[in-house]
């Protein structure tokens, strides 16, 4: 196992947080995806028959319409594979900005309650809470003058 110290530098430090973000990034964008291919795909299939009707079955047969609708079906499941794969990728790496300074900070906090000394917490400067490191800080230093 890890120690507490190399933590961070795992992608999931808080799994509950990361992934619930990351589920709802892909809910939220597998759906519009999915709903854009069906109508691709109706709208694909209405305009071959519509062409199919103009210049005849002996120019466009329905195997060929099939085919063509066959291979839409596929690039868009090729497409929202690696969309998704993507997206993870992606949803795992922003909450990381996001969970390992909420880990850190609850580290620090434990210290602070058991009465632990602490050393100044500092975040990265690309963490999406990195002001929050000078507040605590500065709770800190008054609690340890108070004492």
């Amino acid at each position: 196992m890890r120690s507490v110290r190399n933590r961070r530098r795992l992608y999931l430090v808080n799994r509950k947080i990361q992934m619930q973000f990351t589920w709802l990034l892909l809910i939220e964008t597998a759906i519009p995806t999915i709903m854009l291919g069906a109508l691709f795909y109706i709208v694909n299939k209405r305009y071959l028959s519509f062409i199919q009707r103009i210049l005849g079955e002996s120019v466009i047969s329905d195997p060929y319409i099939q085919s063509i609708l066959n291979f839409s079906i596929l690039s868009i499941g090729v497409f929202l594979i690696a969309w998704i794969l993507l997206l993870l990728f992606l949803g795992i790496r922003v909450t990381h900005h996001i969970a390992g300074p909420l880990y850190k900070l609850e580290q620090s906090m434990d210290k602070l309650l058991k009465g632990e000394k602490i050393e100044r917490l500092r975040f990265r400067k690309t963490d999406v809470i990195d002001e929050i490191a000078d507040k605590f800080n500065a709770i800190a230093e008054k609690l340890s003058q108070v004492k």
